[in-house]
């Protein structure tokens, strides 16, 4: 009865590449995935996804060392449902990804220096819930969240400076995300409307391998857009950061013994047109 969904795959990856003048160094590897869908009635299923990564990557290590390419696993279960008819749905998950040989900036670089150090293992997990439907005719909402614990799990003998249970940084651990568009139903402009959104991120590390450092500030970004559509074209023009507030997001250089950020443009504005051949 179609209540039972099996997905089997597999991917074979070959990679050679070479620094100048060097000989190739090559690798390859097959990565399955594994996927389950069951539906538990008409408005709900339940999955299962397990897969691998292989991944190329390039560097230069202080010890002359052989660049291996990223291996690692990624493990996910979830609900899905649909409400009110499928007027909405949401989907919850919960999911862990696990990466090996992944390279790092070398926390003892000084100046001039790019060295790269094999991190050991991290690990990334947490929970997403989204949910999107219909609030009235012409209004409809979507909206996310997501909570991500990012660590180092292992760290490669000889390696200083990362210590496991380091945060990796470039993560905030909370982040939502919302999207209001009412479109007009009848009349001349029918086809057209208005939307509004806002994206927010919280408790974001600024640093893995450092001390007592000074936190990223919490991000609310406010956007939004008018849309004039007809049969053959559309026309849309978006105005991000609304509130013009001074975004900005960075990390500390510890040879610099300094923080380095980088700003978000103030308010700004997009007119795009599209048309249908």
């Amino acid at each position: 009865e179609n209540r039972i969904r099996l997905t089997l795959a597999g991917r074979y990856t070959y990679v050679s590449q070479a620094a100048w003048g060097g000989a190739p160094d090559k690798a390859k590897k097959v990565t399955p995935r594994v996927g389950l869908s069951v539906s538990l009635d008409k408005n709900t299923a339940i999955y299962a996804v397990y897969d691998e990564a292989f991944t190329p990557q390039s560097g230069l290590l202080r010890n002359g060392g052989k660049v291996q390419p990223i291996t690692g696993t990624n493990n996910e279960i979830g609900i899905k449902k649909d409400w009110f008819d499928g007027k909405w749905n949401t989907t919850l998950s919960a999911y862990r990804i696990l990466k090996q040989n992944e390279l790092t900036a070398d926390p003892t670089n000084t100046p001039g220096t790019n060295f790269s150090v094999v991190l050991g293992e991290k690990k990334a997990q947490g929970i997403e819930f989204d949910l999107r439907g219909k609030i009235t005719d012409g209004l409809t909402l979507i909206a996310n969240y997501a909570y991500t614990d990012a660590k180092v799990t292992e760290v490669t003998p000889g390696v200083t400076g990362i210590n496991v249970g380091d945060v990796i940084p470039g993560f905030a651990k909370h982040v939502s995300n919302a999207w209001l568009t009412y479109t007009l139903q009848e009349g001349s402009l029918k086809g057209s409307g208005i939307s509004a959104g806002f994206t927010y991120l919280a408790d974001r590390a600024t640093d893995t391998w450092s001390v007592g450092l000074q936190k990223l500030p919490n991000y609310f970004k406010l956007d939004g857009g008018l849309f004039y559509e007809r049969p053959k074209f559309k026309i849309t023009g978006n105005a991000f950061n609304i509130l013009n507030k001074y975004l900005f997001s960075g990390s500390y250089y510890e040879w610099l013994n300094a923080y380095y950020y980088q700003a978000e443009a103030p308010r700004n504005y997009r007119l795009s047109v599209a048309y249908k051949f």
